[in-house]
């Protein structure tokens, strides 16, 4: 299985027998499923830095954990770099290693909220 299929597989896994195109409802499914899926910590890469004035992109930070979601920012996280704490979306990150289950995990959510926006 190549990486575009495992992708397509966590995504259609996580929605499977949601009826409803609610963006909400599908929201509240991948917060479940990422709670449930993936292992913390991690390193990931800033890929925008927007209202985090001493975030800059390409940053690398340690994931903690899952903080809450909200629109319009969709899944926040809670990340570090050295000792400060941030509060960001995951939306805005890109998992370092990229064999792991969480980069495809977060992959496939990436994937469903980039369609849902735009």
């Amino acid at each position: 299985m190549d990486n575009n299929e495992k992708i397509n597989q966590i995504r259609e896994q996580v929605l499977k027998g949601v009826k409803s195109k609610h963006k909400d409802i599908q929201l509240d499914k991948w917060l479940e499923y990422l709670e449930n899926n993936l292992s913390f910590s991690f390193e990931a890469k800033v890929l925008e830095a927007e209202g985090a004035s001493d975030l800059s992109r390409q940053d690398i930070v340690k994931v903690k954990n899952i903080n809450d979601y909200i629109d319009p920012y969709g899944v926040l996280l809670e990340i570090r770099k050295g000792r400060r704490k941030y509060i960001f979306p995951l939306c805005d990150l890109e998992v370092v290693d990229k064999q792991s289950e969480n980069h495809f995990i977060t992959q496939a959510y990436l994937d469903w909220w980039s369609n849902v926006f735009w």
